[in-house]
């Protein structure tokens, strides 16, 4: 995906990075582009001993970004750290990271290579049964990182505002998000004042939730390496928006809230009463929001995604009453 939040790195500068984490007698030998993404770079690194790596870069300073992306590079560096330190969860170790701006004037880090395929490649090749083993893993793995609490709600990012509340924290996401949209003059086909009154309406069910937990927030197939020989889950990657809130954000829950094997894995089910199916459509919708307005920040090649992401915010306003 191209996307003018991306820092091109050449080759050179990636060997001086090479260097600078690794110490001058290790070389780079493999160096290419790993293109999946459509937020931070990252850039696949082969060593001269043996090792493989991937090398991530923030969006270049002068770049306009929205106001949940700031900061994403050290949360995803302090979640995948979490995430290996309190889970049994595939994670890539972090390698080396850098806010210095030495060699890029922009954040960085590297990471241990996941191997394997693309879950998102792999799913259409398999059958019911081979996805449902794959899914089971996932659920498992969710279920350890939400096991994971903390003292209050709100973004990873060192530089997010805490809150006591999840319906106060909520409430602040889809402001930052109405900001967004309005410094970009993004039509949304529903007034903002509306947005915000189908959030009140619903902070009954929202403060409802009390804990707050780990949550990865992007756990879509594309985020998921898997062994094509075992099927089974070797890398689970870009934890770049983790917050703390509530489990049911996540992206299996808006697919698999109704998969009986999914939550025996799971352990529990998660949408099953009002509040939590009202909860549900709220995470909807703050989805599909973001998914309209950031191509206005990135720049994408295409319309894709404001495409799906204004069909999806439609359907998701059908359900909420209000089209």
């Amino acid at each position: 995906m191209r996307s003018i939040s991306k820092t091109v790195v050449s080759q050179d500068i990636a060997a001086a990075i090479v260097a600078d984490a690794f110490g001058p007698n290790v070389a780079l030998v493999e160096f290419n582009e790993a293109t999946e993404g459509w937020f931070n770079a990252a850039y696949r690194l082969g060593l001269d001993d043996g090792r493989q790596a991937v090398l991530k870069v923030a969006p270049p300073p002068e770049v306009t970004v929205m106001r949940y992306e700031h900061d994403l590079m050290a949360t995803e560096v302090a979640a995948l750290q979490l995430a290996g330190e309190r889970t049994a969860i595939p994670v890539p170790a972090v390698l080396w990271s850098d806010t210095s701006c030495r060699r890029v004037p922009s954040s960085l880090f590297v990471m241990e290579r996941c191997f394997g395929v693309l879950l998102s490649e792999l799913r259409p090749t398999l059958d019911a049964e081979q996805q449902e083993h794959i899914d089971a893993q996932l659920a498992v793995h969710l279920r350890q990182l939400h096991d994971i609490t903390h003292t209050g709600f709100g973004l990873g990012a060192p530089s997010a505002p805490s809150f006591d509340s999840w319906g106060d924290c909520f409430a602040h996401l889809i402001d930052d998000l109405l900001a967004d949209r309005e410094a970009k003059d993004v039509d949304l086909g529903i007034a903002d004042d509306r947005v915000r009154s189908l959030i009140a309406e619903r902070r009954a069910a929202l403060d409802e939730v009390t804990v707050r937990r780990f949550v990865h927030w992007d756990l879509w197939d594309s985020n998921v390496f898997i062994d094509p020989e075992t099927l089974a889950v070797s890398g689970v990657i870009d934890f770049e928006r983790a917050l703390w809130a509530d489990p049911l954000m996540e992206a299996q829950f808006y697919t698999k809230a109704s998969d009986a094997s999914f939550i025996a894995a799971y352990g529990s089910a998660m949408v099953t009463i009002d509040a939590e199916r009202e909860r549900r459509l709220l995470y909807d919708l703050y989805l599909f929001l973001i998914m309209v307005i950031e191509g206005a920040y990135r720049h994408y090649g295409d319309d894709t995604v404001e495409t799906i992401g204004r069909d999806r915010l439609r359907h998701t306003l059908v359900r909420l009453g209000e089209l």
